[in-house]
């Protein structure tokens, strides 16, 4: 389940050679079945658990939230520099190591993720149609986020602006202020949560910022490895490599297309 929920808001450690990490996880607990595999498992871990179904499209009363209009009106005191976690194109180069359990995306894994996609709202508001982050919104399209997290997480949308190089947070856009989207480790969640509202991006320099965490993960505790992302037609899948003591914790900065 999801719901709101009070928001937390607040590099990393080497790992030793693979075989030696291993070895060491089963002499802590003989019974503990260890793998290592491809991180391409996670790929099967989506197929199984994302909601592939639609939502219905809504026939009267739809309305949208404006980043445009929100960033005009965002207090000068609330905003505060902007600086980008990493985020690769490409899979990460270290294998899934971890025990067993039992088909779940186990929180004993050294890597967690998320899977996302746009669902974009046609110009007729009849069809709703999957993509990936790959295919950003244009201005003026109506879209929500699906987003589904291997581990416990809050999600909310914030206010970014300003050109590339002078970058500014101009507070959160949704839920409100205060407020996070609390979602069940591997349940999908649409944004925003109500099933008439859309974002919308316009054409000036506002763009959103999705942000995607472990409840527990401040700034302190968060894990600051980069964030490896991979495109397929319908949606976007994410993977962290989480060190000891850290939680995950995701950004993506959404931009409108230029088309």
């Amino acid at each position: 389940m999801f719901k709101f929920k009070p928001s937390a808001l607040s590099r990393s450690l080497v790992f030793a050679a693979l075989a030696s990490a291993v070895t060491a996880v089963v002499a802590q607990d003989a019974n503990k079945a260890v793998f290592v595999q491809p991180v391409p498992a996670f790929s099967s871990w989506v197929d199984s658990v994302v909601v592939p179904s639609l939502p219905a499209v809504p026939t009267t009363g739809v309305t949208t939230v404006s980043p445009a209009q929100s960033a005009a009106q965002a207090a000068p005191a609330m905003a505060s520099a902007y600086q980008p976690w990493p985020v690769i194109l490409g899979a990460p180069e270290l294998p899934l190591v971890g025990a067993t359990s039992h088909g779940h995306w186990s929180d004993s894994y050294n890597y967690q993720g998320m899977h996302v996609r746009l669902l974009v709202l046609d110009r007729d508001g009849r069809t709703l149609r999957p993509r990936s982050l790959s295919a950003p919104p244009a201005p003026g399209e109506r879209f929500r986020i699906r987003v589904t997290p291997s581990f416990a997480a809050v999600a909310e949308v914030g206010l970014i602006y300003g050109p590339s190089w002078d970058a500014t947070r101009g507070g959160q856009l949704y839920p409100q202020a205060g407020m996070s989207v609390a979602i069940e480790a591997g349940q999908t969640a649409d944004l925003p949560l109500e099933p008439n509202r859309f974002f919308v991006m316009g054409a000036d320099e506002t763009r959103l910022l999705f942000s995607v965490r472990h409840p527990g993960a401040t700034e302190a505790q968060r894990s600051t490895q980069p964030a490896y992302r991979q495109d397929a037609t319908l949606g976007s899948s994410y993977l962290q490599l989480i060190p000891k003591d850290k939680q995950p914790a995701f950004e993506q900065l959404l931009s409108a297309a230029r088309r």
